[in-house]
């Protein structure tokens, strides 16, 4: 019995860590998803043009943890590359919280 509890209590504890977490990444797979897609759909790779195309597709997608003016476009020798990193802080219980740190990248050239 105390075994069937303990695996019990070890289930409950992943899977609300998982309800918790899961909506965080499918969030960071939708945001690497659309900068990967701006910046190849982009005509002319300005850092303007990234974050307006970046800004509809965001908005589109219900993505609330970044924004357009969070992109930041450079480059890396031909290479033009689009990157967003943001954190997440998810309370738990308590002052028990979980820290994700997220950083979407994209290269085109």
């Amino acid at each position: 019995m105390t075994g069937f509890l303990f695996t019990t209590i070890v289930i409950v504890i992943v899977a609300l860590v998982a309800f918790r977490v899961g909506p965080s990444y499918i969030e960071y797979f939708t945001v690497q998803k659309a900068l990967e897609l701006t910046i190849q759909e982009v005509e002319t790779p300005t850092a303007a043009e990234i974050r307006r195309s970046m800004d509809r597709r965001l908005s589109a997608d219900y993505v609330d943890s970044v924004s357009a003016s969070d992109v930041v476009v450079g480059r890396e020798g031909n290479a033009i590359v689009a990157t967003l990193a943001w954190q997440k802080v998810l309370h738990m219980i308590g002052n028990a919280s979980i820290l994700l740190e997220f950083e979407a990248r994209a290269t085109r050239g």
